[in-house]
């Protein structure tokens, strides 16, 4: 069991320790992680004033580096990691698809391991689905080379000539976690993936992100590095072989821990029709995708910890327990009845690869659950048999969501009890009148690059590795001038943006605009956006640190919310 340190920080997910062999390098790690997880935490707090009305102030969230927390709450809240959508939308299990079809299980599992139906069928083949919170209709998504597999679980696997599972890696690992790691060492991420995928034989050249016109590593001004490609070729899709494929960590777009806290810190205001329906008090708030197994459920919990369905029940200010991460729980081994052909417990070839089975707080309490990383299933060689031939409830192995149906997904809530309560809400609604809202800042090469990869997905429709960035701020260096950036935003007003930054020594110069589609990291489905470029320059004694930013176009109105932590002032 271990215990987490007592420093004021961000704890790493399951308090991973990547490098302990080099302490300076492990504490420039828990810095960065500190900083992007402190502002993803303001990001949620503050919500979406710029063009919802009730979304913004979350205040009922708190960010535990600054609040006393020992005689904080643990509520574990858990779902089941096997795709909800696919059932829901496809399996007969409420939601309505275009055709009325409702596909056998072996096509569900099918879908959920490869994307297809055990006849071949891909999702682009499949008819259209119904949002039961909008009644939009739509292509299923999210989309990606395994977008599908959208309860922060992914998973790939490996099989023999005969089509045998000989091996199935389970993640979930954040996105931002392993882009934090890059940026503190490259070489450290590339041994991991090694280690982890047990594949020695990726290279550095596999991970970098090029450019898709000159062929050649792109170069990330915040680092002065080869940037990540976080959808590279050991990273892509759920089949893994010797020559590409693997699941190192999260990628489907909504599957990131940016999202999880946005999604934890709007859960956190009491709705005027309450929280007794997980799938209405989602469609009423506008948190997450409504269908899955973990948006509403979670949404829900923490709903209910901040205003009890009992009103004679203490209310609770609510955040994510430290470390806060998304985690895998251990098989029902025995529930589930597995059984091998030579009566060793199935048990034995679950190996936590990343992460710990048990984890005690920094002042010693056991936190609730596991929190596994990442895990492999996998019968030893010597064994002579394989995967496929273990039993699930007397039915063979054949596909890995037969696992995932098997285990829950957690996160780990904190609930600080309160004397009174949170004001109520009235449902969200689009504003009447709106501002600019500033989505996501770029490196302009980094942007470049990833708007310009293309992204084949089994939905047939365009995507490109802008959805697979993260929110986590571009670093700038006192005393640079015109660094050549991109910002997203919502499509709002006309005419020549302002775009500036809080605090002093920073300034913008417009460059100019245009529209591109992607799905901002955290969003289920891609959409048009304007991406504004600027050249930012600050000045060699700005104060360093995190720096939101604004837009504005002629006429509007102010005062102009700044989106949290936008861009990083570091030394030069």
């Amino acid at each position: 069991m271990e215990k987490l340190l007592s420093d004021p920080r961000f704890f790493t997910p399951a308090n991973q320790i990547d490098f302990p062999e080099n302490p300076a390098a492990q504490q420039a790690m828990n810095e960065a992680w500190t900083f992007n997880l402190t502002g993803f935490t303001n990001q949620g707090i503050t919500g979406n004033p710029w063009n919802l009305t009730n979304s913004a102030n979350n205040t009922w969230y708190f960010n535990p580096l600054t609040t006393n927390t020992s005689e904080g709450k643990y509520a574990p809240i858990q779902w089941n990691a096997f795709p909800g959508r696919l059932a829901y939308y496809y399996g007969g299990e409420g939601g309505t698809n275009s055709a009325g079809i409702v596909l056998p299980e072996a096509d569900l599992l099918s879908l959920a391991d490869t994307g297809k139906t055990t006849t071949g069928r891909p999702f682009s083949d499949l008819p259209q689905i119904t949002n039961p919170c909008t009644q939009d209709v739509s292509p299923y998504g999210p989309f990606g080379p395994r977008g599908w597999q959208d309860e922060y679980c992914e998973w790939s696997v490996e099989r023999d000539s005969q089509g045998n599972i000989v091996r199935i890696d389970f993640t979930c690992e954040n996105p931002e976690y392993w882009s934090t790691l890059w940026g503190v060492d490259p070489d450290k991420v590339l041994a991991l993936y090694r280690s982890t995928l047990g594949k020695p034989q990726i290279v550095m050249e596999d991970l970098v992100l090029m450019d898709p016109v000159a062929g050649k590593p792109v170069v990330d001004a915040s680092t002065g590095k080869p940037a990540y490609n976080p959808l590279n070729k050991w990273n892509s899709g759920p089949v893994s072989t010797a020559t590409q494929g693997g699941a190192m960590h999260l990628t489907s777009t909504p599957n990131t821990l940016q999202t999880e806290t946005g999604l934890a810190s709007s859960a956190t205001v009491p709705r005027a029709g309450g929280n007794a329906n997980a799938q209405a008090l989602l469609c009423c708030a506008q948190y997450g995708q409504p269908a899955r197994n973990s948006d509403p459920h979670i949404g829900q919990s923490v709903n209910q910890l901040v205003a009890p369905p009992n009103p004679s029940s203490t209310a609770h200010k609510v955040t994510l327990a430290n470390p806060p991460g998304l985690y895998i729980q251990t098989p029902d081994f025995e529930g589930y009845n597995y059984q091998t052909k030579d009566k060793t417990p199935a048990s034995e070839f679950w190996t936590i690869v990343r992460g710990k089975a048990a984890l005690n707080d920094a002042s010693g309490r056991p936190m609730p659950g596991n929190y596994i990383l990442h895990a492999t299933f996998q019968v030893p060689k010597e064994k002579n048999y394989t995967v496929s031939d273990i039993t699930i409830n007397g039915a063979p192995i054949r596909w890995a969501g037969q696992v995932a149906q098997t285990f829950f997904m957690q996160i780990t809530g904190m609930g600080l009890a309160q004397p009174g309560s949170a004001p109520q809400q009235s449902c969200v609604t689009d504003a009447r009148v709106e501002q600019p809202q500033p989505l996501q800042l770029f490196h302009a090469g980094v942007f470049k690059a990833m708007f310009g990869t293309p992204v084949p997905n089994l939905m047939g429709v365009p995507m490109n590795l802008g959805s697979n960035s993260t929110l986590i701020a571009p670093k700038v260096q006192q005393g640079q001038s015109k660094v050549r950036m991109v910002l997203t935003a919502s499509q709002t007003g006309t005419g020549q943006p302002t775009v500036a930054f809080d605090g002093t020594g920073v300034t913008v110069q417009f460059t100019g605009a245009e529209v591109v589609t992607y799905a901002v990291p955290g969003n289920t489905y891609p959409g048009p956006v304007l991406a504004l470029s600027i050249e930012v320059s600050v000045a060699a004694d700005a104060p360093l640190g995190a720096r939101g930013v604004t837009i504005s176009f002629p006429g509007q109105s102010s005062p102009l919310t700044a989106f949290p932590s936008a861009l990083h002032v570091v030394a030069a």
